[in-house]
This record gives structure tokens, C-alpha cells and sequence, in this order.
């Protein structure tokens, strides 16, 4: 199973190699617009000005993704008034019902959204799961690795305050 899992990885990071570098840090970020699984239509541009996003892209087979979610519970609780986070899934060999399963079973509080076709996750040069973007309140990027960023709540007030324009 393991070795399924890396196959599956290694084919996934190849499939999102081309757009790698789609984006980059101090890059604009791309506008989108996706319904999350509640819902709610989550706008990127609706944030600007207001408030900095935190993109998680993952998915379900993924296993770091899975030891991510106590870390990123704790992020949703105590920053969610600060930042607006939104987790991403891929939609690489899934469907939207695992993935609503997935949310259940792991009582995921967090916006979740579905990326048919995976358009976001090219877009934003995803390139394994999971994947993490950081954007400023004027919609720079300003942190993408597949780490999650250290000291997070340290950066919240620079990412609020960074070159605001009014």
C-alpha cells in the first residue's frame, strides 16, 4: 500500500510539474472563485483589503495531509478570526462524496471545497499534497511550500498590515 501511495504521489507531483512555478512568492495572486462543501461561495478577491488567506490544497489519499489535520484544526480555532483559511481538495482520482465523507469522519470544522478538474490546484502550481499558500491582505503571495508555515500567528499582523492600501 505504501508503494501505491508514492507511485500515486510521484504521478501526481508530475501531472502538476508543468505549472509549477505558476506562481511564486511576491506574485500576484490568481483570482478564483469556488463553492465550498457547504455552500458558501468562497471569492479570493473579497478578501483583499479585508483580510489574509490561507490556502491548504490536499487530498484524501494523502497521508501527511491526514496528520495535518489535528495542526490545522488548532489553526482554524485560534487564528480564524485573523485569517481566512480555505482547504483546497485537489480532486486528483477522487469524488466529491469521498471527499464530504472524508469531512465527517474527521469532523473537519475548516471551509473544505472541491477543485473539479483540478483548475485551482494547476493554477496555483500545486505540485503535491499537501500544499500551502499564504497571501497578504493585498493579495501577494507571500509563503507557498508543502510545509505549514512556522509561527503562523507571528505572521498574521505582518500579513494584515503589509503595504495596505486604502
Amino acid at each position: 500500500m505504501k508503494i501505491l501511495i508514492l507511485i500515486f504521489s510521484i504521478c501526481f507531483s508530475t501531472c502538476f510539474s508543468i505549472n509549477s512555478h505558476a506562481i511564486d512568492v511576491g506574485d500576484q495572486a490568481p483570482d478564483f472563485e469556488l463553492k465550498t462543501l457547504k455552500g458558501d461561495t468562497f471569492k479570493l478577491a473579497s478578501y483583499r483589503g479585508r483580510k489574509p488567506v490561507y490556502l491548504v490544497f490536499w487530498a484524501t489519499w494523502c497521508p501527511i495531509c491526514r496528520r495535518e489535520i489535528p495542526n490545522l484544526k488548532t489553526i482554524y480555532q485560534e487564528l480564524g478570526q485573523d485569517i481566512e483559511m480555505l482547504a483546497i481538495n485537489v480532486a486528483m482520482d477522487e469524488a466529491l462524496s469521498d471527499v464530504m465523507t472524508y469531512r465527517e469522519s474527521h469532523q473537519i470544522p475548516y471551509p473544505l471545497a472541491f477543485d473539479e478538474g483540478s483548475v485551482i490546484s494547476r493554477m496555483y502550481g500545486v505540485i503535491g499534497t499537501p500544499w500551502q499558500v499564504m497571501i497578504d491582505i493585498n493579495g501577494v503571495v507571500r509563503f507557498r511550500s508543502n510545509k505549514t508555515p512556522e509561527n503562523l500567528s507571528q505572521h498574521i499582523q505582518r500579513l494584515s498590515t503589509l503595504n495596505r492600501k486604502n
